[in-house]
């Protein structure tokens, strides 16, 4: 009879008490979780959502208000020659800058993959331009390619037997030249670590039993070493093509994107028209449109590799 009376005394406020209180029990995970989502939405997905609502309005100190457009600023940068000519720049960057980090990385990769004499010693001087800021790294190339005091002219001097005064960083061809070795000096031992750590997945077994039954050197690495390894490289690669899409500290502290603007990446483009000119919308319009022919790239490149890792 008492327990009756107390089931019938259960009033409305506590079943909602109740039902709230086994509502935190089922979902306890989810509101763990929920402060480190809202500060990633905040940080992460509010940026691109405003970003993507000013490309479609004309914000710039000069004009009153902020008027609608569509997609005039889209047609801006897709018909902007300054725009394509930093695409054209960080393609080549990219392109010329991961090719030979590759191939370099690789070498130096096969190289001390065995049991060598001072193996720790070199890597421990190989992998400490990756530890380096790189505004450091900037300013040190910069010294470096100084056409009166830098060590590169002075070095060039010796060998010719006269003095060298080259402007490396004044002329389209040599500083292009700069930034590409400033890039691969730095980030060689990023491409050299990751190598190595495939390499060292290898079951030597297989090797030897491929030198066994007559193969060559080259035959074992083609053959055995390289399909293993094949996904490590396309992380690498992958990576470091993201990285140098991105350059933007080497271009703003060595070059300024000069001369002119023949060395200007698409970030320093971005940057300058933001913030020297203040062409908000514009700047927003073209990182959209960078963003889109990148993810484009990046998902075909991973489509082609998926498909004949499938096969």
């Amino acid at each position: 009879m008492s327990r009756m009376n107390a089931s019938i005394s259960i009033t409305p406020e506590v079943q909602v008490r109740n039902r709230t209180r086994s509502w935190i029990q089922r979902n306890k995970g989810w509101l763990m979780v929920a402060p480190c989502l809202a500060i990633m939405l905040g940080i992460g997905i509010f940026p691109l959502i405003f970003s993507l609502g000013i490309s479609f309005i004309r914000w710039e100190p000069k004009l009153p208000g902020r008027p609608f457009v569509w997609f005039a600023n889209y047609k801006d940068i897709l018909t902007s020659i300054e725009y394509w000519t930093a695409m054209r720049t960080t393609t080549i960057i990219v392109i010329a800058g991961v090719t030979i980090e590759f191939f370099f990385g690789l070498g130096l990769a096969l190289l001390l993959a065995g049991d060598i004499r001072g193996k720790r010693f070199f890597m421990a001087i190989l992998i400490l331009p990756v530890m380096m800021v790189p505004v450091v790294v900037g300013y040190t190339w910069r010294i470096l390619w100084h056409p009166s005091y830098g060590p590169i002219n002075q070095i060039l001097s010796w060998i010719v037997g006269h003095r060298v005064t080259i402007s490396w960083l004044t002329k389209t061809k040599t500083a292009f030249l700069a930034l590409i070795i400033t890039e691969f000096w730095q980030w060689t031992p990023f491409m050299f670590l990751v190598l190595l750590a495939g390499l060292t997945s290898v079951n030597p077994e297989l090797v030897e039993a491929a030198y066994i039954d007559g193969a060559s050197k080259w035959q074992a690495f083609w053959r055995i070493t390289l399909p293993v390894i094949r996904p490590v490289i396309m992380v690498a690669v992958l990576i470091r093509t993201l990285e140098v899409l991105k350059i933007f500290d080497i271009v703003f502290i060595t070059t300024w994107g000069g001369p002119g603007f023949t060395t200007q990446s698409v970030a320093f483009y971005l940057y300058r028209t933001g913030t020297r000119h203040f062409r908000m919308s514009h700047t927003a319009a073209g990182s959209w449109v960078f963003l889109i022919i990148v993810a484009v790239i990046i998902s075909f490149a991973i489509r082609q590799f998926t498909e004949k890792e499938w096969r």
